[in-house]
């Protein structure tokens, strides 16, 4: 266990002269978070997404630096529950990719849930979620992204995908990208790490990055990359 620690620890801040692969993973974790009974989240997030039941003000538990809002969550009804399950359903992954420099390729593996939204399932959704294993695979040569769920595969080229970065910060380290979902007009925050290949990203491909991608936060979930180890 030593050992791994030291060559994640070690791989996140060198690059060998020479590799094959990269490996990478990120964590994805919605937005939402139940703590002793109580419904986290972003004020913004919470007027949207339950505009009828009035919050209250707090400083984060999991960040001092922040005030956000939090509901009893006794005071949501069977819809406004269901709403909130499939919101930590869906944005709770650990994704792990590999980058082949030789096939200019990455397949990234996604895994849906963990430990703790199995306990948060069991306590307040009355069940255990359902496992959930799929496939991304970025071609860079076809230039197209393949996703292959268990029971349908699906592909979209780089020019339907692609995303922009509007830059904030002098050294192209911070932006935001805009786009167009089934919610409106949604924009998130992008941040990149200058000491990582621009390969290194989760499913969501830019036009303009020159450096990897350290983290990218929404309303409604946050993607942070955990580990870099080259091969």
């Amino acid at each position: 266990m030593l050992i791994l620690a030291c060559n994640i620890v070690f791989s996140q801040t060198t690059m060998p002269g020479t590799y094959s692969k990269i490996k990478f993973v990120y964590e994805q974790k919605s937005n939402f978070f139940i703590e002793n009974d109580k419904v986290y989240a972003d004020t913004l997030l919470l007027k949207v997404e339950y505009p009828k039941l009035k919050f209250s003000k707090v400083i984060s538990p999991s960040d001092s630096t922040k005030i956000i809002g939090f509901l009893e969550i006794k005071s949501f009804n069977k819809e406004d529950k269901k709403i909130l399950g499939s919101y930590l359903y869906h944005t709770t992954h650990t994704i792990e990719g590999t980058y082949d420099l030789k096939k200019n390729k990455t397949k990234l593996f996604f895994t849906r849930g963990n430990k703790a939204l199995n306990e948060t399932f069991k306590k307040y959704f009355g069940g255990n979620y359902s496992p959930f294993i799929f496939n991304v695979v970025v071609d860079y040569n076809e230039k197209k992204i393949h996703t292959n769920y268990p029971r349908i595969n699906y592909t979209k080229s780089f020019d339907s995908q692609l995303k922009k970065i509007n830059f904030v910060s002098d050294d192209k380290s911070l932006g935001t990208y805009t786009f167009q979902n089934s919610k409106g007009i949604q924009t998130n925050v992008v941040t990149l790490n200058k000491k990582y290949n621009n390969k290194i990203t989760p499913n969501i491909i830019f036009s303009n990055n020159d450096f990897g991608v350290g983290e990218i936060a929404s309303i409604f979930d946050t993607i942070t990359l955990i580990s870099v180890i080259y091969e």
